[in-house]
């Protein structure tokens, strides 16, 4: 079990009401083996790492060509990584179901004035875990982050807040 990234992760329940570290692990239902995978996976822009990546718990760096230089280019200071893809980590959710759901999350970030979408992939570990396509909304808050996972039946969104560490939050 990683007690590194304890301290970036963060549950949020459906009224707000935040835990973090040990805590927001133990508060979640969310498996740790999920959790786990989840911290150790490459949130990259671009498809086949083309652009820059973030990981839980390491700094997103400020220049050129890198996330935080990308939030500071939008005179943002907050973005979440989010996927539509296998709610609830379902993998037998298919392909169409899955491309689907992504547009619809594509369609819904047009309805967050100032946000700034960029096309990207989660890319796990595992090789058995295939990368699942997601996106970096620049300028999206927390909650409202939140609150999109949980309408896409998301176990988890990646925030980046000012500190620019990104955090794992745990909505289940």
């Amino acid at each position: 079990m990683t007690t590194f990234h304890d301290a970036c992760i963060v549950h949020v329940t459906d009224d707000g009401t935040r835990a973090v570290g040990k805590a927001g692990r133990t508060a979640s239902s969310v498996p740790d083996a999920l959790i786990e995978a989840y911290l150790g996976t490459t949130y990259q822009l671009g498809m086949g790492q083309a652009g820059p990546s973030l990981r839980i718990g390491e700094p997103v760096g400020t220049g050129p060509g890198t996330v935080g230089g990308m939030m500071a280019d939008a005179g943002a200071t907050c973005a979440a990584f989010i996927t539509a893809w296998n709610p609830h980590s379902d993998d037998t959710t298919t392909d169409a179901e899955n491309e689907a759901a992504h547009t619809r999350l594509l369609n819904r970030l047009t309805s967050f004035p100032g946000v700034t979408v960029h096309e990207g992939e989660g890319v796990g570990e595992s090789p058995e875990w295939m990368p699942e396509r997601s996106v970096l909304a620049v300028g999206l808050s927390s909650t409202d982050a939140s609150t999109l996972g949980r309408e896409f039946r998301q176990n988890a969104v990646v925030w980046v807040g000012e500190d620019g560490v990104p955090q794992l939050v745990l909505l289940r």
